[in-house]
Formats: C-alpha cells, structure tokens, sequence
C-alpha cells in the first residue's frame, strides 16, 4: 500500500521550472536548469506571511521577504556541487567554460541570497560548519525527523543473519568499498537498492552476495530488522538511514564522516571505520563481531527516539516562534559577516 503524501490537500504552487522540467530533454536533468532556480525562487509572492520558512539545499532560502517578516531557513546544505565539490563536479583538467562560468555566478547569487535569511537552522554540525564556510553565517543545529522502517518490536540479536547495505548506487555513497571487504571475508551482504553503479559492483561482488533492486517498504524493514549490522561507507549531510536502522534495534557498522557521527555513538550504537577501503571496513567488522556493542535491540530503539518526527516538529515549531518573538521585540539580528 502507497502511504498518503503528507502533501496532500496543501496549496502547492510550483515555479515555472516544473514546466520547464516537462520540456523534451530535461526531464530527470533538473541541474541543467541551474541558472534558472534564483528567478524561479525570487518570484514567489510571499507578502502576506509573518514568518517564512525556507527548506533549502540549493536555492529555496533566497525567496525574497520583507523587512518585517522572519526568514527561517531549514538547511540541508549549501549547493554542494556549487561549493566543497566543485572540483568533482567540474575536474580540474576537463575545460567545460560553460559549467564553470554558471557554477560561479550561481555561488556569488547563493552567497548573496543567504545574507537575506533572518535565522538558520542546519539539520547537522556538518551542515553547520558548511554554512559557515560558504555563507559566513552561523547557525542552530535541529536534526531532521526519522520515521522507523516499521513498528513492531525488534528483533532479539541472537536471531539476526548477515549485513545489510541500504542505497542509492552511487560512487558516493562507496559501496564498491563495502562488497570488496565481503568477497574477500566471504561474510554474507545483502544490497539493497538500485543506481548507475550496479552493474560494477555485482561483477565485483562474491557470489553470495544479494542484490535486491525492487525491494518494498516492508521487505526493506524486515532485512534491516533481520541483519547483525547495517554498513553505511557514505559521508551524508545527516543521513537517515543509520537512524532508520537503530529504529529497527539494528546496530551499525560507519563511516566516521558526516552526519553518521552525530547519531551513532562508538561501541553503543555502531562500530566506526576512518576510511572507505576495504581493509579498514573488514578491519570495522571484525571488532565488531569481536565486542559486538553495548545497546541491545530495545536500547538501539530508545537511541533512535531523539530523532522521532514529533521532537522535530516541536523544536522547529519552538524556534520559529522564538525567532518571531525575538525579531518583533528587537528586530531583525544584527549581525556582520565574518570576514
């Protein structure tokens, strides 16, 4: 059964890029309408609000407002292919003017929009530091919301089989580095989820190895639920698939990058490793199944709670109406960019 969009009934106007988007050749290419997005979000008549809330990964936070309302901005991330990825997104010895051109300009936009927002909220310290670094600008760090992958009690670790991997396949997310460890380990993975990298890894892949490209909501909840340990080799803004697993009583064996180091805790929740290879992911499970962790199934839930829907839902609610309150009293923050 498809869940119901929590969209539904809402006054929904998009911008003229989701036409855009339609046209014969753009469609599943939405960053080929990069120079578009800052007059798309400037066009939005938001004049009869007294607080705006912004949820932004690339260019939402520059809606323009005026001087007496409140601009909250939810932050993911700065545009990450604008600022610290740039040199992946455009190499340093491929040429490509016109991506480099269009990649400056929307920076100097970006920069300039975000000295619009009254307050930021980052959904992790990573994001934080990003914001930072990008806008000069600081920030309050609330965690996104986290639904469970089910709700039924977890299961004892005694009755669990085998690693999970849960995905998108892509380079990023560096799964190749997690199914080289198991084809020399010979431990059992199972792969879920679908993406450009498929082909590479099942042809690197031990042959015990399962892929499951098409797996639904429960099938994905019952393996997550069944396996001693969820892998997780990406460095994520926050990343919610650690927190999903946790909320499944499952362990998790991580990156020690990113957001995966603010909801996982060494020896309690999850096992860290310090790099993507796969000598130091075989090296993180070992220990793991050497001392295993100190939270049991029911403890890994109560871990996962902190990130529960209705505590984000307060606290975004908590600071909206601070920042009002604060800006009506004193005005907008006065505030100087950091040099």
């Amino acid at each position: 059964m498809v869940a119901q969009s929590p969209l539904r009934g809402r006054d929904l106007r998009p911008s003229f890029v989701q036409r855009v988007l339609g046209a014969p050749g753009l469609l599943g290419r939405h960053r080929a309408t990069l120079p578009l997005w800052p007059l798309a979000v400037e066009q939005h008549d938001l004049r009869g609000y007294d607080a705006v809330v912004s949820s932004h990964h690339a260019a939402a936070h520059g809606v323009l407002t005026r001087a007496d309302q409140t601009h909250v901005s939810y932050t993911h991330s700065p545009a990450r292919y604008a600022w610290d990825l740039y040199p992946e997104h455009v190499p340093p010895r491929r040429p490509a003017p016109l991506k480099r051109w269009t990649l400056s300009r929307f920076r100097r936009w970006d920069h300039a929009a975000a000295q619009r927002v009254d307050h930021f909220i980052a959904n992790s310290r990573t994001v934080a530091r990003r914001i930072a670094k990008a806008y000069r600008r600081g920030s309050t760090v609330i965690h996104p919301p986290v639904r469970p992958l089910h709700g039924g009690p977890p299961r004892p670790a005694g009755g669990r089989e085998g690693y999970v991997v849960l995905g998108r396949l892509v380079p990023y997310k560096n799964t190749m580095a997690v199914v080289e460890a198991f084809r020399r380990s010979h431990r059992r993975l199972t792969v879920i989820g679908e993406g450009p990298e498929l082909a590479r890894l099942r042809a690197a892949a031990d042959p015990s190895t399962r892929f499951i490209t098409d797996a639904s909501d429960d099938a994905a909840a019952a393996l997550v639920g069944g396996c001693r340990a969820l892998i997780f080799a990406a460095e994520e803004d926050f990343g919610l698939v650690p927190v999903e697993a946790l909320a499944a009583g499952t362990p998790v064996v991580a990156l020690r990058r990113g957001g995966a180091t603010e909801s996982l805790e060494e020896g309690r929740s999850g096992v860290f490793f310090e790099e993507a290879t796969p000598g130091r992911v075989a090296a993180a499970l070992d220990r793991f199944e050497r001392e295993g962790v100190s939270l049991d199934p029911a403890g890994l839930v109560a871990a996962a709670d902190r990130f529960a829907p209705e505590r984000f839902r307060a606290a975004v609610r908590g600071f909206v109406e601070d920042a009002r309150a604060e800006d009506l009293a004193h005005g907008p923050p006065a505030w100087e960019p950091r040099r």
